[in-house]
This record gives structure tokens, sequence and C-alpha cells, in this order.
């Protein structure tokens, strides 16, 4: 399978510290990606928007994502729209990305929803170093169960994520997620049962309690048509996993655990 834009889409960004500012020390990219030029919304934080010139995923696309935060740089890595994973009738698409994060670094990855359209297959690939202790990372996704309002719950081939993340050099964090609705019943129990979305949030390096814990469990059990849980890992590092019944609800539900 070729990529439909001729060559590998590839996104290398470093960011670094200037006069106690982060910047973007480097950056390339390949078609469909493109950059919007960085922002400050939050205070000490350089927000990174991405941009693609596509309507999004199609069969044969392969893409490579290389991320480097530089000691004490502090960057949000956000989408512009959801990200639509279409139909492919042969074949499949597929990302891999590589994230850096050196010490005293932090990287918030935060990219709006996935929607795996019926018939698609995409396969992503994700590994994270934290150099230290003092590397912080923060990853957020949420994955709807298909286009909802066309009748397409779980209609996709495919949907495969593998997650990794190192510290010191030791795998502390692996999250293998492969679903193939035509071999599983992802509205059966244990599954989706009877929601729609999925989102995942993963806190490495943050200073959070077991009264922050309890805080979130808090919120979750006070949510209206969602539940989830959260744990924290043998590493230190905190897992929350929520199911709902649409994007939005889970991204606000998200934004509002990473405030408190």
């Amino acid at each position: 399978m070729e990529n439909n834009f001729g060559k590998l889409s590839k996104l290398s960004l470093t960011a670094g510290v200037k006069d106690g500012r982060t910047i973007l020390e480097d950056l390339s990219f390949t078609a469909p990606f493109k950059i919007m030029r960085p922002f400050y919304e939050k205070k000490d934080f350089m927000t990174v928007m991405l941009l693609t010139a596509s309507a999004g995923i199609m069969a044969g696309d392969r893409q490579e994502w290389d991320f480097r935060i530089r000691e004490k740089a502090k960057m949000e890595f956000v989408s512009q729209a959801y990200e639509k994973i279409h139909r492919m009738e042969d074949g499949w698409a597929e990302r891999r990305a590589c994230i850096t994060v050196e010490p005293g670094g932090c990287l918030y990855y935060s990219p709006l929803p996935t929607i795996p359209f019926a018939g698609s297959d995409f396969r992503n690939v994700l590994k994270v170093n934290l150099v230290d202790r003092t590397s912080r990372f923060v990853f957020s996704e949420i994955l709807s169960c298909g286009r909802v309002a066309h009748g397409e719950q779980f209609l996709y081939s495919r949907y495969q994520n593998l997650v990794t993340v190192y510290q010191e050099g030791k795998m502390v964090y692996r999250d293998n997620t492969r679903y193939n609705p035509a071999q599983t019943d992802m509205q059966g129990f244990g599954m989706y049962e009877e929601y729609t979305h999925l989102a995942n949030l993963l806190i490495c390096n943050e200073d959070k309690n077991d009264d922050w814990i309890r805080a979130v469990r808090g919120i979750l059990d006070e949510s209206h048509g969602a539940e989830g849980g959260v744990t924290r890992t043998t590493a230190g590092h905190i897992v929350v996993r929520i199911l709902g019944r649409s994007g939005q609800q889970l991204t606000n539900l998200l934004n509002g655990i990473l405030v408190l």
C-alpha cells in the first residue's frame, strides 16, 4: 500500500526554552500536515495545533510523528477537528509516533476525538520516552463507536492502538488496544455495553495524591450518562477510563479532571 500523498507523511517538532518561554526550536512537516502558529492560552504552556489539508485518514495513508520536549519546556499538542477515519475498501492506514520528554519537560497530548467510519482499518503505535521522573506527560484520547447519527455503531473493520511508555529506559506502561467488531461483541458485557464513546487518560509524573484520586472518583460518580474508574499503576502513574455517550461529554469530563 502506498500513501495517497505519494510518500510518507511526516511531522517532526522540537520544543525548547528561550528567555524563560517555551518556543518551537525546530519544525518540519509534509502533506497533509500543517501547524498553526503556536499560541499561549495557558500560563507557561505553548499550544501547538495540528492542521491537516485532507478530509481525514484514507486507506494507504502512512504517517510518522516525532516530538521532542527539551529540558523545562512545556507544550500542549491539540488538533483542529475530530479525526475521521474513512471507509477502506482495501488495505489500512497507520501512524507511528515517537515522543521524548527531557528532564523538567512537560507534554499534554490531547487531540480531539476519533471517529472510525464503517469499513475503516486504522493502526496506531505511540512510543513515549520519559528521560527521568521529572519528565511529565499527560495523554488523553476519545474513541467513538463510529458515526452514530448514520447508524454506524461498531461497523469499522479494525481499530488498533498500541501505547508504550518508558521511564529511565524501563517500560512503565503498555496499553495494546485491538478492536475487531466482526469478532468481538463491542456492546457486550465488559466492553462498551450501552455506551458509544470511550475516553482514556494517562497522567505521568504529575503530583497527584490519594485525595486527588478520591476527587476524580467523586466526579465520575456524580456524572450523568457516563461511568468510569481511576487507578494508580505500579510506577505511580494515573490511569482514568470513562464510558459515555458523546465526545463532547467526555471532553468536558476530562477537562474537569485535569483542572482539579
